[in-house]
C-alpha cells in the first residue's frame, strides 16, 4: 500500500489549524472583536508580519498573542523538520516511483508472480529476465527495493500470505505464479490463497521436504518441485549422461543459440484443429521442428509424424528460433 509522505505533516498542520480557530474565538471572547479582526489578528500573529494590532490590546489579549506566536512558531518548525526528512529522506522521489510502479502493476496482464526471493526466488527471476518474461516479486525484505527499484522490476514489500499483496501484484490478471518461500508452511499459504484468488492460475511450489509434495498438490499446485531431489537427480545425469545433459542445458538456456525448446499451444478456435501436420505444412510454413505433443488428457505423444493430427487443447514442444516459434504460434490462430 502506497503512503503518501505528506501525511506527515498532518499533525502540524492540525496544530495550526487549531491555533488559528482557538485564536480567533479567544479574540471574540476577550476583546469583543468581529471574526474577521480576530482572525486578521491571529494571521498575522502567527506568520509575522510586523503589522500593527487591529484594536488596542488588554493585558490579557497580549498575554494570549503571546501564547498564539509560541505555538504558531512551534507548529511552523515542526511541519519544516518533517517537510525537510521527507526531502532528505528521499521519501517524495520515492512515493512517486512507487505509484509509478504500481500504476505498471495494474497494466500487466499474463504475468508471473514470484513469492519469496531468495536463492531459489533470485534463480527463477533471473530465468524470466533471460527469457523477457514479465513477473512481479513479493517478499517481506526490504532489501528487494534497492535491488529491484532502479532495474524497474516490478515488487511488493510484504508477506507473500496475505491476500492483499497477492492482489496488489495483480494475481487475478496473471499467468502464472512462483511459491518459492524457504518455508514449506508459506508455500503452502500462498498456494491455497492463489489457487481461491485465481482457479485458472498456474502455481509451481517449491517443496524443501518430499512429504510435503502431496500436501501442496491438495492445496492447488499444479507442479512441485523438491530442489534436492532435482538436484540429486540432475548429478546423476551429469555423471552417466554428460553429452546429454551438457545438449539440454545448450538448448535450455544457451543464450547464445539461435534456437530454442518451446511451447505452442493450439487454441480451441484453430483452423488447424482436426489437421494432420503434413497438411497444415508446419515444418514448411514455420520453420519450427516439432518434438512432441501434449494431449489435453495428459497424455504425450513422443514420437509425432506427418500423418499426427492436431487437436484442441494440445500443446506442442518445438524447437525453433524465436522468429519460427512466432510463425507457428500465428499459423495456430
Amino acid at each position: 500500500m502506497i503512503t503518501n509522505p505528506f501525511k506527515r505533516l498532518i499533525p502540524s498542520a492540525m496544530i495550526l489549524l487549531v491555533v488559528i480557530v482557538a485564536g480567533t474565538f479567544g479574540y471574540h471572547l476577550m476583546e469583543g472583536w468581529s471574526f474577521l479582526d480576530a482572525l486578521y489578528m491571529v494571521i498575522i500573529t502567527l506568520f509575522t508580519i510586523g503589522f500593527q494590532e487591529v484594536h488596542p490590546l488588554s493585558d490579557y489579549g497580549r498575554f494570549f498573542t503571546i501564547l498564539i506566536a509560541v505555538s504558531g512558531v512551534g507548529a511552523a518548525v515542526y511541519a519544516g523538520t518533517q517537510l525537510i526528512e521527507i526531502i532528505v529522506e528521499g521519501e517524495i522521489l520515492g512515493y512517486g516511483r512507487r505509484r509509478k510502479m504500481d500504476k505498471k502493476i495494474k497494466d500487466m496482464k499474463n504475468h508471473y508472480i514470484i513469492c519469496g526471493y531468495g536463492r531459489t526466488g533470485h534463480q527463477v527471476g533471473a530465468e524470466f529476465d533471460a527469457a523477457r518474461v514479465p513477473y512481479v516479486v513479493v517478499d517481506q525484505k526490504h532489501e528487494i527495493e534497492e535491488e529491484l527499484g532502479p532495474r524497474e522490476i516490478p515488487y511488493i514489500v510484504g508477506d507473500i500470505t496475505k491476500d492483499d499483496n497477492l492482489i496488489e501484484a495483480g494475481i487475478k490478471s496473471a499467468q502464472g505464479l512462483i511459491a518459492a518461500a524457504d518455508s514449506d508452511v508459506a508455500n503452502l499459504y500462498v498456494t491455497l490463497s492463489a489457487r481461491v484468488l485465481n482457479p485458472n492460475l498456474n502455481i509451481v511450489t517449491r517443496a524443501s521436504e518430499i512429504d510435503s509434495e502431496s500436501k501442496l498438490i491438495m492445496a492447488g499446485a499444479n507442479r512441485v518441485i523438491a530442489p534436492y531431489f532435482i538436484s540429486g537427480k540432475r548429478m546423476a545425469a551429469l555423471a552417466t549422461r554428460p553429452v546429454t545433459s551438457d545438449f539440454l542445458d545448450l538448448v535450455m538456456h544457451g543464450e547464445s543459440l539461435e534456437f530454442s525448446l518451446n511451447e505452442v499451444a493450439i487454441p480451441d478456435n484453430s483452423p488447424l484443429v482436426d489437421k494432420t501436420i503434413a497438411e497444415a505444412e508446419i515444418r514448411h510454413k514455420s520453420g519450427a521442428l516439432i518434438l512432441a505433443i501434449r494431449r489435453a488428457d495428459g497424455s504425450f505423444d513422443l514420437q509425432p509424424d506427418s500423418t499426427s493430427i492436431m487437436h484442441k487443447g494440445d500443446i506442442f514442444v518445438v524447437i525453433g528460433t524465436q522468429e519460427q516459434v512466432i510463425r507457428l504460434d500465428k499459423m495456430l490462430r
